[in-house]
């Protein structure tokens, strides 16, 4: 029997937890940065994992295919504000921005900004009302494939409870 080494374990982390930048996974593994990065290139080398740059970050995912959309969307569930912005949006009913600011406890700059990110990728559409622009997601359906797919990576409460609905 051979022991796992650490390769093989960055390579099982991506693989459950799609989307995480280079920190996210040296957090979660307690791995040093020479010994991380000599193995997720050897990884990337070897066509085991991806690496996509989204809005600057490099994020990891398995050498699965992926659209674009997923891409996307899984890197954005792992930005803290981002995930909080969206675990409001989960009801798919959309809301303005007061009412996110008011949820999430954040500045006004700091929500425009996570917004603005998720609508230029796509990922939130603006609906535009006589009372102001109210956002929601823009494909419910694929985010809760992505979800239900990936739930046990996503260790907040909400998002796990949001899987246990859908799938039932």
């Amino acid at each position: 029997m051979s022991a796992v080494t650490r390769k093989d374990q960055i390579l099982d982390f991506v693989k459950k937890n799609p989307g995480h930048h280079f920190r996210g996974i040296q957090r979660a593994l307690r791995v040093s940065t020479g010994v991380l990065q000599y193995h997720l290139s050897t990884l990337v080398r070897e066509s085991n994992i991806i690496v996509r740059d989204i809005n600057g970050t490099s994020c990891y995912f398995p050498s699965k295919s992926f659209n674009e959309d997923q891409f996307k969307v899984l890197s954005h569930l792992r930005n803290r504000v981002r995930n909080k912005i969206l675990r409001v949006l989960l009801d798919g009913e959309p809301k303005p921005p007061a009412d996110l600011k008011k949820e999430l406890s954040v500045s006004s700059p700091t929500l425009s900004y996570h917004l603005a990110l998720m609508t230029v990728d796509g990922i939130l559409e603006k609906v535009l009302t006589e009372k102001g622009t109210l956002y929601r997601l823009k494909d419910l359906g694929m985010f809760k494939g992505l979800i239900l797919e990936y739930k046990e990576s996503f260790a907040d409460k909400l998002i796990q409870d949001f899987a246990d609905l859908w799938s039932e």
